[in-house]
């Protein structure tokens, strides 16, 4: 539909030009950060003291000293930051041309919230602060400066994505999973069988919902399902498209299809959804 597009821009990062910035945490925002937003890029989030709260695809966080959290593009936030204060890194997608030995899959888990102990957020805080200040040299940034700060990058994505690993209770398949994951995330809008997601990843439907469900315990299609329900209750919540658009963007064969996947799922229909959703965060 004409201008559907248009409707779902995402929060843009501060400096449009870069590919990386470090912001504190009490930055003052380009954009309404007090109502539910989503960003076109991933944000790394270090919780130096203080407390407050956040959203993050319907799951409600209290922040707490030392609390790293992963926030990736698409993913719904609003934020309420209190006292609390730390830095935040920035950073859009194509940045993973400049590093190597992780991608941007190894960020995608189920729970934002990294859990590590006290020594390990305190090793990357510094590292971070160490970009930032080589980020905010008041002399024009040189390459070699900039590929420093990618490596300081480098080393803090590895590490969470260590940590996140290792809070996983089943790490069977988690490369594949994880890649999986993010798959589904980008092409959730037009690709809803298991077997597009195995041609895309090399392996065949019968692998990859293996590895579903010994690391997670669902099915591979049950995660399609997951992802496109919360793709729905996104744009529900965002309150800027029809159902019928809604319907279109998430090209479903028709709005009766459409209202009978959220019926089944959630035994509501599309408007009582809608109701829920935006009732909660009113």
């Amino acid at each position: 539909m004409p201008g559907t597009e248009e409707k779902l821009n995402y929060v843009e990062l501060p400096q449009p030009n870069t590919l990386l910035t470090i912001q504190h945490l009490d930055y003052k925002n380009p954009y309404d950060y007090s109502k539910m937003h989503r960003h076109d890029y991933f944000e790394v989030m270090f919780i130096k003291q203080g407390c407050g709260s956040q959203i993050i695809d319907f799951n409600t966080y209290q922040l707490q000293a030392n609390d790293i959290y992963i926030i990736y593009p698409g993913q719904m936030h609003l934020m309420d930051r209190r006292d609390a204060n730390g830095l935040v890194i920035q950073f859009r997608k194509n940045i993973f041309e400049y590093i190597h030995a992780i991608k941007h899959y190894h960020l995608y888990h189920t729970n934002a919230l990294v859990t590590g102990d006290i020594a390990a957020f305190d090793h990357l805080f510094d590292i971070t602060a160490r970009m930032q200040a080589l980020l905010q040299q008041k002399d024009k940034l040189s390459q070699i400066a900039l590929h420093k700060a990618y490596s300081y990058l480098q080393i803090v994505l590895l590490s969470v994505a260590e940590l996140n690993e290792k809070a996983q209770v089943n790490a069977t398949g988690q490369p594949l999973l994880s890649e999986y994951i993010s798959l589904i995330t980008h092409h959730i809008n037009t690709k809803k069988k298991v077997a597009e997601y195995a041609m895309l990843l090399g392996c065949t439907p019968e692998k990859l919902n293996d590895t579903c469900k010994k690391a997670l315990g669902k099915t591979a299609l049950q995660l399609i399902h997951e992802e496109l329900l919360l793709e729905i209750r996104r744009l529900l919540l965002l309150n800027e498209l029809s159902l019928k658009e809604i319907s279109f963007q998430l090209n479903f064969d028709s709005q009766s299809n459409f209202s009978t996947f959220i019926k089944t799922h959630t035994s509501l229909t599309p408007k009582e959804l809608q109701a829920a959703v935006l009732e909660i965060y009113n």
